[in-house]
């Protein structure tokens, strides 16, 4: 297994680097590819999660999954639908027919499957929504407290 895969799931949990994760925004699965390879297999584990095993999906219903996908779950991301379903078929997370018309689920790579098992049971939609709502509020306070500090001072 990949150290990197390893360290996310011998370190924080799956389910907690994902929410940490979550509450980032404007993240390029090429650049987590290249800098942080474990992370870049969590966020391919979590959107393999929404495809059932054994069911071929046409190219159309690959595209709205990944769209409704994108939109909460993966809000952390800077990519379209296309380019997460091409990730995901270049790691083998799903298979395409040579036509690119049907989609499977496919065979990722052990890392990856790893981390598909380590999420299993796991909501991230709230998981991801309940991050960033604790992350808003951090900062809500921090700023009220920043505004605070500064209402005895003068200039």
């Amino acid at each position: 297994m990949d150290p990197e895969a390893n360290a996310v799931l011998s370190g924080p949990s799956a389910p907690d680097r994902f929410a940490a994760l979550s509450v980032r925004s404007g993240l390029s699965l090429g650049v987590l590819y290249s800098s942080r390879v474990a992370d870049f297999n969590l966020i391919l584990a979590a959107a393999a999660k929404v495809f059932k095993a054994g069911r071929c999906y046409a190219e159309r219903e690959v595209n709205d999954v990944l769209r409704e996908w994108l939109a909460h779950e993966g809000s952390m991301l800077a990519v379209d639908h296309v380019e997460l379903r091409r990730w995901l078929v270049d790691c083998g997370v799903m298979d395409r027919d040579d036509y690119g018309r049907a989609y499977t689920p496919g065979v990722p790579a052990p890392e990856i499957a790893a981390l598909v098992s380590a999420l299993s049971g796991t909501d991230l939609r709230a998981l991801g929504a309940a991050a960033r709502t604790r992350d808003a509020q951090a900062r809500e306070e921090r700023k009220r407290q920043w505004e605070a500090r500064g209402e005895g001072q003068t200039t």
